[in-house]
């Protein structure tokens, strides 16, 4: 595995309390709108039909709000974003290593916008598992760590470090959390439209893709 080391909660905090304010402005280009649509839709699935749903780390709540569950609930550790947040969900300032909710509260918890990427993965995977119901899944973005270019060799993702080489750093974890994973999903992103395109799962393991999004099952 990654070997990988989270960052420090208070920097990443730090970082969103400057970034609060226009946040969801400055993505409102077609390409990112469209390329997003696309990434988004395995959350957007997960969540469907179910009455209670998670979200962490979201944000201005721009994902969560597109649910239909009865109760829809968002953490983030920064206040400025939740101050921005769409009003139509319930809003918690909470770390995700340690979940402010009981055991088997939601159906559904999302994670979207390679927010694993600022969390060390046993306990977060742990605290996930705990707050699902039993058969309740989970959803987790992420960013590729290197993505072979059209032309020349892989570039290296901005934060390397904390994206992923292969989706097994999420699922290794995952499993001893008590989830089982159910499907990989893999994107690479384009200039052109449709911006983004489907990867088969049996490439994970080469630099050809951008996005992966692995769902989870708890175990009953």
């Amino acid at each position: 595995m990654s070997g990988r080391a989270a960052p420090d909660p208070k920097a990443v905090r730090e970082g969103y309390e400057v970034a609060a304010a226009g946040y969801d402005d400055r993505r409102q280009d077609r390409r990112h709108r469209a390329r997003w649509a696309r990434i988004d839709r395995p959350q957007l699935a997960i969540a469907r039909g179910a009455e209670r749903v998670l979200e962490i780390g979201c944000g201005t709540g721009r994902l969560l709000a597109q649910t239909r569950a009865r109760y829809r609930v968002g953490i983030d550790l920064s206040t400025a974003m939740l101050r921005s947040a769409n009003e139509s969900i319930a809003r918690v300032a909470a770390d995700a290593h340690a979940l402010p909710f009981a055991d088997a509260t939601f159906d559904a918890v999302l994670a979207g916008n390679a927010v694993f990427r600022y969390l060390d993965y046993p306990r977060a995977f742990a605290e996930c598992a705990r707050v699902l119901t039993g058969g309740g899944r989970l959803a987790v973005h992420q960013y590729a760590a290197r993505t072979w270019r059209t032309f020349g060799r892989p570039r290296a993702s901005t934060g390397d470090r904390l994206h992923l080489r292969h989706p097994d750093e999420l699922c290794v974890p995952a499993a001893a959390a008590g989830l089982a994973t159910e499907s990989v999903i893999l994107l690479r992103a384009f200039r052109l439209w449709p911006y983004v395109l489907p990867v088969p799962a049996w490439a994970a393991g080469a630099p050809l893709w951008s996005y992966a999004t692995v769902i989870f099952r708890k175990r009953r």
